[in-house]
């Protein structure tokens, strides 16, 4: 007798019976449209109403079927072989790249995707942010330290007059690069993060420094952008906010591709294409969800924040691979981009 196996939603399940597989049928808990089923003397997975007599037939009667070779690895739901027990590997359904443009996001989709991925691995996220913000606020303070220390000396200095002044405005900037090198450092180190959490692929603390050797083009990247937006802005802000949403991914590339100054900006520039609208959209999600957690007393801001974060990574990825990047293998919760 025949094993069956049925998807729904992305979720194998099996093996049954043709009988238990034809009351599934029957009681409407298979879709004869959206739901796929497979068996051994298949080649592929088939939408469940393109199997003879599944939806009439009774209990009694044998499905008609063609004989074929297994499905190729490629195949999203590759079927199992004979003695199958467990759920596939993430190295059969390595996802390719689309066509820049071909796929638009979905906002809404990926703010529920940052969601997901939040209540999946809170516990991690939240130790990483800990340790980014007390890096963070460690280096903030010790600068603030300084740059009293110095204007306290400038104030009690009668005789030196012009010269301290200049040396407290002096560390002043001195402090603000310090804090901004800083920030960009450990920013790099959280889009590695992120990239790996939304891929299924392992993350720890410990990538928040693992980056470095990208800092100065990232950098560079950072200063050109900055005025490009600048410039944008001046003229009447549609620009400058159309400017931001065509490059705004070259840190992402750069870190993901370990692209160049210029390249992260044309490979920004071409995942973008008939996206700027949905990533707009996408923005204003996101302050709403950050808004959310700000009026919760801004405690909700440990999860709000984090599902931002995650919606416009998770942003970039459906850029890159469509929406399937947001579907799981079946039967588990890996990402199918955990198999690229």
């Amino acid at each position: 007798m025949n094993e069956w196996f049925y998807a729904r939603g992305g979720q194998q399940s099996g093996p049954v019976t043709w009988e238990q597989l034809g009351e599934l049928a029957r009681s409407g808990a298979l879709d004869s449209v959206k739901d796929l089923v497979w068996t051994s003397s298949m080649k592929d997975w088939v939408p469940a109403g393109e199997v003879n007599g599944l939806f009439i037939a009774s209990a009694a009667q044998s499905p008609v079927v063609s004989p074929a070779p297994p499905a190729a690895p490629s195949n999203p739901y590759a079927a199992p072989q004979s003695g199958w027990t467990e759920p596939l590997s993430s190295s059969t359904t390595a996802l390719a790249e689309i066509v820049p443009g071909s796929e638009p996001i979905d906002p809404v989709e990926c703010v529920k995707r940052g969601f997901e991925l939040t209540k999946r691995h809170f516990g991690n996220i939240l130790l990483v942010g800990l340790v980014y913000f007390a890096i963070f606020m460690g280096i903030s303070f010790v600068v603030g330290l300084v740059q009293g220390i110095v204007g306290a000396v400038s104030m009690r200095s009668s005789t030196a007059g012009e010269a301290v002044n200049n040396l407290a405005l002096g560390a002043a900037l001195v402090g603000q690069i310090v804090t901004q090198v800083v920030s960009i450092f450990l920013g790099l180190g959280l889009a590695r993060i992120g990239l790996n959490l939304i891929s299924g692929k392992e993350f720890s603390v410990g990538m928040l420094f693992g980056e470095g050797h990208k800092l100065l083009r990232v950098i560079g990247a950072s200063i050109l952008f900055g005025l490009m937006v600048m410039v944008g802005a001046l003229l009447l802000v549609v620009p400058g906010i159309y400017l931001a949403l065509r490059y705004g991914q070259f840190m992402n590339a750069i870190v993901d591709r370990d692209l160049g100054v210029m390249d992260s900006f044309a490979y920004s520039s071409s995942i973008t294409t008939n996206n700027k609208l949905p990533l707009f959209l996408l923005a204003l999600l996101c302050f709403v969800v950050v808004l959310a957690g700000l009026i919760a007393c801004g405690v909700g801001l440990i999860f709000a924040g984090p599902v931002a974060w995650l919606s416009w990574l998770a942003a970039y990825r459906w850029m890159q691979y469509g929406r399937r990047a947001f579907e799981d293998q079946p039967g588990t919760k890996t990402p199918l981009l955990a198999g690229r």
